[in-house]
């Protein structure tokens, strides 16, 4: 009984971590690993290795820290939407989940020096901001996500930031263009975030300022819907310009979760709906990488 007791603890502070939305980060490194692989010749693993260990404990710093404050600026409340395993029900203790939080940062600041030690000085640039970003995301006197900027956050750290970080780790260097390859990713977990905060926004009004509290929910869902049909037509004109293969056209099975969400709207499921299409979009965008090269 101890033992079950012990392992349950340990689940909750996954699930206060957030740790399932840690499959982002690791579809975003996986895909910018895929696509410099298919690019160029790649040179330096030691160094990209370091990157993806720095970008999950920045996501871990992010997610913990992020919660703390919620908690402590009563954005959460027992019976609110959302609240089931959040740091409100006091299923872990608030100062253990602020000090994951930091040493998470600590060990990604560390991570990330270790990045720049084997591979190129380019680094610091990406690594300086995503690190700025994942601490002051909730942190600080001013806390991006408290003043309507979360998705812009959200948008750079796994848009741009991820993939830069990651092809300058592998080559070098960065090409600009290259980047075009990180907007789809970047449009669609800013699209999981806002879908959270239009669910939340009653609750939240007066609390903090979000996207649709500022704006209005008529105007985030125009928002939302525009940001995911950018995203898969970025996608194709990636094809038409012959940087990623023919068959990453598979990833437009993605979209197709976008008329479930629709249906949706009103429902709890509605953020669900942009979980699975960026998951389906991140998987079936690098299986198709591994196809061209199968094929190839």
């Amino acid at each position: 009984m101890k033992k079950l007791s012990s392992n349950l603890n340990l689940l909750n502070y996954f699930r206060v971590a957030r740790a399932q939305t840690l499959v982002m980060s690791v579809l975003g490194i996986l895909n910018s690993l895929a696509y410099v692989e298919h690019s160029y010749n790649v040179i330096n693993y030691s160094s990209f290795l370091f990157v993806a260990i720095s970008v999950i404990c920045f996501h871990v710093a992010a997610n913990t820290l992020s919660e703390y404050r919620d908690c402590k600026n009563g954005l959460d409340e027992q019976h609110s939407k959302g609240t089931k395993y959040r740091l409100v029900t006091g299923i872990v203790p608030e100062r253990h989940v602020r000090i994951i939080g930091y040493v998470a940062f600590c060990i990604g600041c560390c991570s990330g020096i270790w990045a720049l030690y084997f591979g190129s000085l380019l680094l610091f640039v990406p690594g300086i901001i995503s690190a700025l970003i994942a601490f002051l995301y909730s942190e600080g006197p001013y806390g991006f996500k408290y003043h309507a900027l979360g998705e812009v956050c959200v948008f750079l750290g796994w848009g741009p930031l991820l993939f830069s970080s990651c092809e300058i780790s592998l080559v070098g260097y960065l090409q600009p263009m290259d980047i075009l390859f990180s907007i789809p990713f970047g449009f669609l977990v800013c699209c999981v975030l806002l879908a959270n905060n239009i669910r939340d926004a009653e609750f939240e009004k007066g609390k903090t300022v979000t996207i649709p509290i500022k704006f209005g929910l008529k105007f985030s869902y125009v928002i939302l819907f525009c940001l995911v049909h950018f995203a898969f037509l970025t996608v194709i004109f990636l094809v038409y310009l012959k940087m990623i293969p023919t068959i990453s056209l598979l990833s437009l099975i993605g979209y197709l979760v976008v008329f479930y969400a629709a249906f949706k709207i009103s429902s709890p499921k509605f953020i669900n709906a942009f979980g699975i299409m960026l998951s389906v979009f991140g998987i079936l965008m690098y299986l198709s990488f591994k196809i061209a090269e199968f094929i190839k």
